[in-house]
């Protein structure tokens, strides 16, 4: 009886410790600030693009659903594409969204970006960000997800655009024309042209 009294409580301390220290969405969206502003701040300049960006996109990697991302973007046409098309297009456009965000956060320096707020609803959250660089303000706000006990970001809007409905709309006309092995042909052109393969 006190083995399983003992035990019982180990578990809930456990239960409660975790849930303690999980991180809020908001906790994601600072730590992932503070890690890109340390690594501008270590590798500045043209010099140190290619670095600064392949660190940069280790740091976003884990923490954006890259996957769901690429399938929202599509809308009904996902479901008729092949897994084979599916898996290709994840590649190429989680590479896209990465490129068109960092291009964003390139310059980002310490309280360049201020993390204002967060709403949680279940396992839907909306954490609101300010961007001040050289006067110029504009809000990005990070619409997240939680997965497996995870936070993570499905889409980015930045200046009351969402990147995943722009691209969505984008796209469905591209399809209705060129259908999407047209859409394809454009998506690594346009990653051939940013020097990204």
């Amino acid at each position: 009886m006190k083995k399983n009294f003992f035990i019982s409580a180990l578990f809930s301390l456990f239960f409660c410790s975790s849930l303690a220290f999980a991180e809020t969405p908001k906790d994601v969206i600072t730590s992932t600030v503070d890690q890109l502003v340390k690594i501008v701040e270590q590798n500045p300049g043209a010099v140190n693009l290619t670095k600064r960006r392949d660190l940069m996109y280790q740091v976003i990697s884990p923490r954006f659903d890259f996957a769901e991302m690429s399938k929202s973007s599509l809308g009904r046409f996902w479901t008729e594409c092949t897994p084979q098309e599916q898996d290709e297009f994840v590649k190429v456009f989680s590479e896209l969204l990465a490129k068109t965000y960092l291009d964003r956060i390139d310059s980002i320096e310490k309280d360049v970006v201020k993390v204002n707020s967060e709403r949680v609803n279940k396992n839907r959250g909306l954490v609101k960000t300010t961007v001040n660089y050289k006067g110029d303000v504009f809000p990005i706000d990070y619409r997240m997800v939680e997965k497996d006990g995870q936070w993570k970001v499905y889409d980015v809007v930045i200046e009351n655009i969402g990147l995943v409905n722009n691209y969505r709309n984008e796209f469905s006309g591209i399809i209705r024309k060129e259908k999407f092995s047209g859409l394809m042909i454009r998506l690594k052109e346009k990653l051939a042209k940013a020097g990204i393969k």
